[in-house]
């Protein structure tokens, strides 16, 4: 039950930070050149990290666990590896929308 209510709850703080940023990108930020896609794939990350670390136990340190939303596995960002992982990838995407 925590489960989905965790997940209810990233996923609509996902969607008003979305609508912000279309709001915002046709109003406000019209005329500046953002490259919006790196955000979004920043901001999925950094969700799908924080729903991990609040879902899965903290005595599970394998680089893979199962996906918070979906199936499939993804990285635990608990792991050192797997937080070194995420920090690039999120650092990556926010110099390319620069």
């Amino acid at each position: 039950m925590i489960k989905n209510k965790v997940t209810g709850i990233a996923l609509g703080i996902f969607a008003l930070i979305l609508i912000i940023l279309y709001t915002l990108k046709n109003t406000l930020l019209s005329d500046l050149s953002i490259n919006y896609i790196g955000i979004i794939v920043s901001l999925v990350l950094i969700m799908n990290a924080i729903l991990i670390l609040i879902l899965v136990p903290k005595e599970q340190n394998k680089l893979f666990v199962s996906r918070p939303i979906g199936y499939g596995l993804t990285i635990n960002p608990r792991n050192p590896i797997g937080l070194l992982i995420y920090v690039l990838l999120i650092t990556f995407f926010f110099l390319i929308t620069a």
